[in-house]
């Protein structure tokens, strides 16, 4: 998958989660150096079907929840100040529901799936700024989610315009690190 493929899908305002979901299944990279796989099951529990289970290096288990990347109300200014929309509240709370359900599940899945879901954490990936009313800025809809983010323990925010500037970041990173800028010395020709 490149970046490219997803940034077509984000930036199509019909695109469904199924879409979203197919450009990022078996892209665990594209969430940071922190996980080394895609676990292959998603339903660990009868009431739980994860969209991308990652496991991290010590075998604990990282849930990412994705949701639309079209959402009109990620934020809002009730009242003045800017908060987090409903849809936003409601993901929030379906990764909760998942990370209590894990929790609760540890021994069977420890057992059966030799994964530790004890204080697994979760990021939802969620919205895009072009989506978000005009009369809030990108700029703003990132400090919101900053702000939001610092008082969550095990749960991360983040929108779709972050997910792909991190993984540019990412790639670009690697991609100096690999071509490192020849020291240059007289030229024979």
């Amino acid at each position: 998958m490149h970046l490219a493929a997803l940034r077509v899908v984000v930036e199509d305002p019909g695109s469904s989660e199924s879409a979203l979901h197919a450009c990022l299944k078996n892209q665990e990279w594209i969430f940071g150096g922190a996980y080394v796989a895609e676990s292959a099951g998603r339903q660990y529990t009868p009431d739980t079907i994860l969209d991308i289970p990652l496991l991290r290096g010590d075998g604990s288990l990282h849930v990412v929840e994705l949701k639309r990347a079209n959402i009109q109300k990620l934020i809002i200014r009730p009242s003045g100040h800017l908060m987090l929309g409903a849809p936003a509240h409601h993901a929030v709370s379906q990764a909760q529901n998942y990370l209590r359900t894990l929790d609760e599940s540890r021994q069977t899945i420890l057992a059966r799936y030799g994964i530790d879901t004890r204080r697994a954490s979760a990021t939802v990936v969620i919205g895009h700024p072009q989506y978000v009313s005009e009369s809030i800025t990108p700029h703003e809809v990132a400090e919101t989610l900053r702000t939001y983010n610092t008082h969550m323990a095990r749960i991360d925010v983040i929108t779709y315009e972050t997910l792909l500037e991190s993984a540019e970041r990412m790639l670009a990173l690697s991609s100096a690190e690999q071509d490192p800028d020849p020291i240059e010395g007289p030229r024979h020709e």
